[in-house]
């Protein structure tokens, strides 16, 4: 149900629309359909359910719509743009700024959304998320209140998102003081920083990992289960396709891997067998039946389309599946995996000098 609250038809409305579920009141703001045909810059936009914030955000877009008819301010300022001063448009102008654009790298990216996003996501007592509330009254209270609600997640990402939502406030401080509050109330949070075990796939969980993926229709990412068990590398650099075939067993080092580490930029040639004996016969023999449907060795089964680099969505999608149709615990991952092989070889006495030269 909408209702007028404007009686005045040169001036845009406030509108009232009732909820059907819980019968509660929300408000909205809307130029008037003359003006959108016109061509005005300034849209509908959501005002939450405080009537008070409503009706101050409501005046504020009037005073710019009365600018834009008057031939004064022609072109949509940021000021004017729905949610503006709130925390969801604070997360996305920092999102949209050269600090997050050339400094942070493209893997991160994604994680420092989906980080901002799970703090947008939480609800608030009067029924909006934080991403409707005013980033003013965001205190130090509200932040730790915050907080404990993102830690009944994960701790680690309960903190990651509070490390990026400080830097955040930081960055728009700067470009916009009056709206971000001078004190950034995401400093001084008292982080659980207490470490608990990363787990570890043992080898047979590994292999049956990969041998469920390969009966999947999914062999490319069962060996990436394996790559990333028995020559250590991060999930993420073997979807996105550092390791290639012309990495493997070529002509010019037949009886050997190259191993490169995007994040650090080395590479090496990592020996598959030893005075004749085979080092990695195991996933020697399943890369030999492998189809090689690219360049890289790990690419998508291509059901449908080309063959290309994995997702990290697909690939966990994948491995849950296979995960549960294998009967293996939940803390069999492809990043598991790796911290298995590495725990082997710790077990194995090795040093950590060793360790890391291995894994490089």
């Amino acid at each position: 149900m909408y209702r007028q609250q404007n009686k005045n038809p040169i001036r845009s409305r406030l509108l009232i629309r009732t909820c059907k579920t819980d019968r509660s009141t929300a408000y909205y703001w809307a130029p008037r359909t003359a003006d959108i045909k016109a061509g005005c810059p300034i849209g509908r936009e959501a005002l939450g359910k405080n009537y008070g914030q409503a009706c101050e955000r409501a005046r504020f877009l009037n005073l710019h719509l009365d600018e834009w008819r008057a031939g004064i301010n022609a072109v949509k300022v940021p000021e004017a743009m729905p949610s503006f001063g709130s925390a969801e448009w604070l997360f996305n102008t920092y999102l949209n700024s050269s600090a997050f654009m050339n400094r942070v790298s493209e893997r991160s990216k994604s994680v420092y959304r989906r980080a901002l996003r799970r703090i947008e996501d939480i609800d608030t007592k009067n029924g909006d998320t934080v991403a409707a509330l005013p980033a003013l009254s965001i205190s130090p209270g509200a932040v730790d209140k915050i907080y404990s609600r993102l830690r009944e997640g994960r701790k680690r990402q309960a903190n990651l998102s509070v490390d990026i939502a400080r830097r955040a406030f930081d960055v728009v401080w700067r470009l916009y003081p009056a709206h971000v509050p001078e004190k950034n109330p995401w400093r001084g949070v008292e982080c659980d920083l207490s470490r608990t075990a990363k787990p570890a796939a043992r080898c047979e969980e590994a292999y049956k990992l990969a041998f469920e993926l390969r009966a999947m229709g999914e062999p490319h990412l069962g060996a990436a289960a394996l790559i990333c068990f028995e020559w250590h590398q991060r999930p993420e650099h073997v979807r996105n396709g550092d390791i290639t075939w012309q990495d493997y067993c070529p002509p010019s080092h037949p009886n050997s891997v190259q191993i490169r580490i995007a994040k650090t930029g080395a590479k090496d040639w990592i020996p598959l067998e030893q005075d004749g004996f085979a080092l990695f016969s195991d996933p020697e023999a399943y890369l030999s039946d492998l189809p090689r449907v690219g360049l890289p060795i790990v690419l998508t089964a291509a059901h449908r389309g080309t063959a290309r680099p994995c997702s990290a969505e697909y690939a966990q999608r994948k491995v849950r599946e296979a995960r549960r149709q294998a009967g293996l615990g939940d803390h069999v991952t492809l990043d598991s995996c790796r911290h298995g092989g590495l725990t082997e070889l710790s077990n194995a006495s090795l040093t950590e000098s060793e360790i890391t030269a291995l894994s490089m």
